[in-house]
């Protein structure tokens, strides 16, 4: 059973939540004075307005404000509830329910950001790999034929009639997600410009 003190952490948290989701849904298309009113009270510095235009017209979105910035809040409202295990653990180990509720902290960004892009009518994005796994290898040749190819031609110049094409794959300044398609420059991660201001979220 968990702690008195934990329990109601918990039902704060659930408050808060609910409150943003109600905020973001019930906001104009991109945002709204209601919703600016809460990012204030959570200390999320509001992405401008040509951000805001940019993601309504971008996403085709008809209600609600963007899922950027819900998810700049939600960070907020969890750093907040870390913040308050940690005091109430004081260093302490922390029991089984603590662990639970910091795993449950863990994944609620993600879960709430999916569940709003979903009541959007958006496409999910897809989750964000920090280190992707690399394309398989092909079979090669054996080692016999590889010696025997290098000796024939180790008078060539192997690099003779080459032609390079440069690349630059860019990454949003706000997630770090690559840039997927040459022409879109709104991260398919965090809903936001790629090449957009950094701004602080809190």
């Amino acid at each position: 059973m968990a702690s008195p003190d934990l329990a109601a952490l918990a039902t704060s948290l659930s408050q808060h939540v609910a409150a943003i989701r109600q905020a973001a849904g019930a906001s104009p298309a991109g945002g709204g004075p209601a919703w600016d009113a809460l990012l204030r009270h959570y200390g999320v510095t509001q992405v401008g307005a040509d951000e805001r235009a940019m993601v309504v017209q971008y996403l085709h979105l008809t209600r609600g404000a963007a899922p950027g910035e819900l998810r700049m809040v939600m960070e907020a409202a969890v750093q907040w509830a870390r913040r308050e295990v940690e005091r109430l653990v004081q260093g302490a180990p922390p029991s089984l329910e603590v662990a639970r509720f910091v795993a449950y902290l863990d994944g609620l960004v993600d879960a709430e950001s999916a569940q709003y892009e979903q009541f959007l009518g958006l496409t999910p994005p897809p989750p964000l790999s920090p280190h992707p796994a690399p394309p398989p290898m092909p079979a090669g040749p054996s080692i016999a034929s590889i010696f025997q190819n290098a000796q024939q031609t180790s008078k060539e110049v192997p690099w003779a009639g080459m032609q390079y094409k440069q690349v630059a794959t860019l990454t949003c300044v706000h997630c770090g997600g690559p840039q997927e398609q040459p022409s879109d420059f709104m991260c398919r991660y965090c809903r936001r410009p790629i090449a957009g201001s950094l701004k602080p979220n809190i």
